[in-house]
Parts: structure tokens; C-alpha cells; sequence
């Protein structure tokens, strides 16, 4: 049985709040996340947690056995998330990561260097775990990438810097062999995209202003998967265009989209007391960015 603290919090906040949109907006995930954590954790306890009609959400008896257990197992861990940060001899800066790029290698080289005395640690969290580590504490902050700048209101952000984007595309498509394409040329393609609509949404969101509607496919969780998907032809992507430096490889391309939005990348953090290293890192951070305005 494997469970997991995000699940407790998700069950608890559906308890308290009786309704799964609300529920949803206290953790800062969509409505549809929401439901599949619930649903997980009910598979594995084998058991029903909550009546659910049109108009109602009400505990069931196993829900209501299992709340005060809930409280006590998030509150421990939530207590030993304090003591940790707490205990450590040094301070520790726990950086997330949606994708790399050479300017967060920069701007990592160059903390590291102005900041010895920080211990760093860094986690891939992909396309869907960014926003739920924030949430959770378990990182202090987090590279995200967008298309366009259309920042998630319920963190601080600073815009780092602005790039061009790419067509990422199997080699065998006919948009490959292109020197560069428009928006215009992409309507009607698969975009490969993440797992929950509403952060596909969100990241498309840009090219649906631009007046391309993307066909989407949902079936990625990191950038990793959708360059396997586009090069197996299952669909098409689009990237910043510094994508190439880190993730080229055989059997895609990266085509320059000429009239797209920009991808946007931006320091994501919790709107709480920061540490004084960490706001030293945000300020060194946002110094080797380009200005946006």
C-alpha cells in the first residue's frame, strides 16, 4: 500500500471544504487532479471515503474513521518538514525544475559560487509537479516555464528571461525539412501535452489568443516523454528556442516558429517568510536574467 503525505492532504481538504472545486483551489491543483488523488487514495485503502451526488460531498463512515488519523500523520510530517529545515547546520536551498536550459546552468554556476555556504539541492519535477512541491514545501522555489507570460496567481513570480520557441517534430515529418514555420502552419496538428487539461490549457492558452486552436494529445508528464512521443510521430511540440542545447538528439528537429509567443521562464515561490539565502538566490537569479518588461 502505498500512500503518500499530497494524498492525506488532498482527502483532508475535501473533508473540510465538503466540495472538490473548492478543495481543489485551497492546494492550488484543477478540479480533475483533485478527483484522480482521491480516487488513488481510495483504491488503495480499498475503501470509499465520500458519498458523492450532484449537489453534496459527505464522509462516509471510513472517511470519518480515517480524518483524525489524516490530521495526525500531516501534522507529524509537517513537523518533521520544520525540523528539518530547521536542524540543518547549513542553510539548504531546494531549487525545483520543470525543464533545463543553459541559462539555468548559468545562474546555478553563479550562485554556487557567490553562496558557498549553501548546501543546493536540485529536483526534476516535470511539467505536473511544480505547483503540488511549492504547495507541499518541498522545494523553496522552482524554475517554470510558460508560453507567453501568463504566471499561476496563487505563487510569486519573477520573469527570468524571455526566448523564441521551436517546433519540436520528428524528423520524418514534412514540417522538418522547414527552415522555419508560422502559427498558421501548425493548425490542425497533435500537439503532445501533459496529463492534465487544465495545465495544457494553461500553457496553450498563448497560441489559442494567436488564433491556432491546438488538437491536443494528454499524455505526457515531463518534457522527456514528449520528446520521445514527437520523435516516435505521435505528435508535434513547441519549446524555447535554447531546447536544442540540452535535449537534441536523434530523429527530431527544432524548427523556428517566427510570429509565436515567447517562452517565458520564472522563479516560482511560496508567498511566505523566505530565508535570507533564498532571497539572496532570487535576487542573484533575477540579476542574470534578461529585463522584461
Amino acid at each position: 500500500m502505498d500512500l503518500t503525505i499530497h494524498h492525506l492532504r488532498c482527502f483532508l481538504a475535501v473533508a473540510e471544504e465538503r466540495h472538490f472545486g473548492r478543495a481543489a483551489a485551497r492546494l492550488h491543483l484543477s478540479p480533475s487532479a483533485m478527483s484522480e488523488q482521491i480516487a488513488s487514495l481510495e483504491r488503495r485503502l480499498a475503501r470509499t471515503l465520500f458519498k458523492r451526488t450532484s449537489r453534496s460531498v459527505e464522509l462516509t463512515e471510513h472517511g470519518r474513521e480515517l480524518a483524525p488519523r489524516a490530521r495526525l500523520a500531516v501534522a507529524g510530517m509537517d513537523e518533521v518538514l520544520d525540523w528539518a529545515r530547521k536542524a540543518a547546520d547549513e542553510p539548504c536551498i531546494r531549487v525545483g525544475l520543470m525543464v533545463s536550459s543553459p541559462r539555468f546552468r548559468e545562474i546555478m554556476a553563479a550562485v554556487t559560487d557567490e553562496l558557498p555556504q549553501v548546501r543546493w539541492q536540485i529536483r526534476q519535477l516535470g511539467f505536473l509537479g511544480c505547483h503540488n512541491a511549492l504547495t507541499d514545501g518541498e522545494v523553496d522555489c522552482a524554475f517554470v516555464a510558460e508560453l507567453g507570460r501568463n504566471p499561476a496567481p496563487a505563487f510569486d513570480s519573477v520573469p527570468l528571461w524571455e526566448e523564441g520557441c521551436v517546433l519540436v517534430v520528428s524528423d520524418r515529418h514534412p514540417l522538418a525539412a522547414r527552415d522555419s514555420v508560422r502559427l498558421a502552419d501548425l493548425a490542425g496538428q497533435t500537439f503532445v501535452s501533459v496529463e492534465d487539461e487544465e495545465i495544457a490549457g494553461h500553457w496553450y492558452s498563448a497560441l489559442t489568443s494567436a488564433g491556432v486552436a491546438p488538437r491536443l494529445l494528454p499524455v505526457s508528464r515531463n518534457f522527456e516523454e514528449v520528446l520521445e512521443l514527437c520523435g516516435a510521430g505521435q505528435g508535434l511540440n513547441i519549446a524555447g528556442e535554447s531546447a536544442p542545447a540540452t535535449y537534441a538528439r536523434p530523429g527530431l528537429s527544432f524548427v523556428p516558429i517566427v510570429d509565436s509567443p515567447p517562452a517565458t521562464t520564472s522563479l516560482y515561490l511560496r508567498r511566505e517568510r523566505r530565508s535570507d539565502a533564498l532571497d539572496r538566490f532570487v535576487r542573484i537569479a533575477a540579476g542574470l536574467g534578461d529585463p522584461i518588461r
